[in-house]
């Protein structure tokens, strides 16, 4: 095996690796909904026991598609780049530490619904995970890890894409400031849409494939 083969195997190793994280992660998010416990054996307190979900649900499909953006993302950057150093190495697994913590603010909201610091803390670390996987796009810009072959004029593109989750935080924190929880979610099915006003209208062809 030449030293080519050898760096894109060991390339493919941190890709391997963070698609596992995010996969471990994700799992984790579907434990925390338990089975409720019904004394009486009854579709009214079967209703009822579900009803009592309801927040853990919420927290596990809301953490669920975001963390599926931000997958979907870190995929779009890793195939152009052409290598690695150990300042890409570093800056990924700060990025995957932040994805790592994910469950453990997800089970605390959805445990206390209705408290503010949790929606915070649930809302940071979203926020925290986009700009940690923003640094890691920007590293590899900055030096030049990209593919030969990358459209350097997309970079921007992909830039103004990977603020969308941190300006839909944004917005939920700033909405928990006047209003319940359960609205101030608000800020998080709007991702997508933020994503798409914050790229350009004039894409061309490579754009739409990025």
């Amino acid at each position: 095996m030449n030293h080519s083969e050898q760096n894109a195997l060991s390339f493919e190793r941190i890709v391997f690796f963070s698609d596992a994280v995010f996969a471990i992660v994700i799992t984790l998010l579907v434990l925390e909904i338990k089975v409720p416990h019904i004394e009486e054996i009854a579709d009214e307190e079967v209703r009822k026991g579900l009803f009592e979900l309801l927040p853990k649900f919420l927290g596990f499909i809301f953490s669920f598609f975001i963390i599926g953006i931000m997958w979907v993302e870190h995929h779009r950057i890793f195939q152009f780049i052409k290598g690695y150093d150990m300042g890409l190495l570093w800056r990924n697994l700060i990025f995957l530490l932040c994805i790592s913590f994910i469950p453990f603010p997800t089970a605390l909201f959805s445990e206390y619904f209705w408290s503010k610091t949790a929606f915070i803390l649930y809302s940071l670390i979203f926020a925290l995970a986009a700009l940690a996987k923003l640094w890691v796009w920007n590293y590899v810009v900055k030096n030049n890890l990209l593919d030969d072959n990358f459209d350097k004029s997309l970079a921007s593109s992909i830039t103004r894409r990977s603020l969308a989750v941190p300006i839909g935080c944004v917005l939920c924190l700033s909405l928990a400031m006047f209003l319940p929880n359960f609205f101030s979610f608000i800020g998080f099915p709007l991702i997508p849409l933020f994503a798409k006003l914050l790229v350009s209208n004039k894409k061309t062809a490579e754009e739409e494939k990025v």
